[in-house]
């Protein structure tokens, strides 16, 4: 009978969103009755956010230690940290601050572990920060499932000069990457209405829409002050849109998976399963390509498969070309022969899910269009 009552997680406790706001972390570890603070990161994250972490932590009574993540998000590391250090260091707290897998493994870790935890990115190449799931891989680089997190992130702290300074690709990854909420799950078609969708889905939708409209009018100025370290009114909006208002849309309509075609039967959601089997089967040839960009370059495909219009479809592919993403299939380093797309479109059909048996046509027909 519990089982019937599936509970709807949002993604954050509390939300920061400022210049500076690292400075907020040790209130925020100290409002979480954390006294020993254990911070998982990467390299290069690490130094330019480490310093101010450990300072606000330890103005605030908090005693850090710092781990600095060598592999992918792997059940190997998440066994090691929550099974031995966890236990053995008697952490109270746990704070991810890097990259995708980085903020995955902390979130794996601490919600593992039954602590409390405090995102806080050095970058937004995607809205993962937010949300209540950890994409794991195996050592070889390859994605094999995700963990599911019972519970919200406690807090989520942006600080949105470190966010500016951070390489422009991923600022562009993650703008990329925010366009599935309401071009892959379908949400864009004007049959769902709010006469005749389910609550959940429709606020999704206005959601969802208010993504793309924030990023697409607001984008490409944000990604040129991204380039400049500028913390614009246009790069403030667009991290918001990048990671607020997407991650309550995909929590709000948390059935998005049954949104499997358009209202005229024709359109199939594939945009992360093309992603999960370009790193899959063609690993090597992606390995330069960030999870955003392959989900952008998918969006693109998908609004032939929803059967949007060409001027649409045109001015999307002509805002993801301003702001440096690939457009086709051989940007990203898959040579589109017939029977790569056809190995593509076998793996997608099972990869992020079973999808029905006349999904494979609509999924080879909409790559035709994104094989350049």
């Amino acid at each position: 009978m519990a089982n019937e009552f599936k509970p709807m997680k949002f993604g954050c406790g509390r939300y920061i969103q400022a210049p500076g706001a690292m400075a907020a972390i040790g209130r925020e570890a100290a409002m979480l009755k954390g006294t020993k603070a254990l911070i998982i990161g990467g390299k290069k994250a690490l130094e330019a956010t480490g310093a101010p972490i450990e300072e606000s932590l330890k103005a605030a009574g908090v005693e850090p230690y710092f781990y600095t993540m060598e592999t992918d998000c792997c059940y190997e590391t998440l066994d090691y940290l929550k099974n031995t250090l966890v236990p053995e260091k008697k952490f109270d707290l746990v704070i991810g601050s890097g990259g995708g897998k980085v903020i995955d493994m902390a979130k794996a870790t601490g919600k593992g572990s039954g602590l409390p935890v405090i995102n806080a990115p050095s970058s937004i190449a995607t809205f993962n920060c937010f949300s209540a799931m950890s994409v794991m891989y195996t050592k070889d680089h390859r994605p094999i499932d995700r963990i599911w997190h019972e519970t919200e992130n406690d807090a989520v702290i942006l600080d949105t000069q470190i966010l500016a300074n951070a390489p422009v690709k991923l600022f562009a990854s993650g703008m990329a990457d925010a366009f599935a909420k309401y071009i892959e799950t379908g949400l864009m078609d004007e049959n769902y209405t709010v006469r005749n969708t389910a609550p959940g889905m429709y606020a999704s939708k206005v959601m969802a829409g208010a993504t793309n409209e924030i990023i697409l009018n607001k984008g490409e100025k944000a990604y040129r002050d991204c380039i400049n370290h500028e913390v614009s009114d246009e790069f403030d909006a667009c991290v918001f849109a990048t990671v607020a208002t997407t991650g309550v849309a995909a929590a709000v309509n948390y059935s998005n998976h049954s949104l499997i075609r358009s209202g005229s039967g024709k359109g199939a959601t594939f945009a992360h399963a093309m992603y999960y089997a370009t790193k899959t089967v063609f690993l090597d040839e992606t390995a330069e390509w960030l999870h955003g960009e392959i989900v952008g370059l998918g969006c693109q495909a998908e609004m032939h498969a929803f059967g949007r219009s060409e001027y649409e479809a045109k001015n999307f592919g002509r805002f993801l070309q301003a702001i440096g993403q690939p457009m086709t299939l051989r940007d990203i380093g898959i040579e589109p022969t017939d029977a790569n797309i056809r190995k593509l479109v076998d793996c997608m059909m099972v990869v992020w899910g079973k999808h029905p048996e006349h999904h494979w046509q609509i999924m080879y027909d909409s790559l035709q269009t994104i094989k350049g």
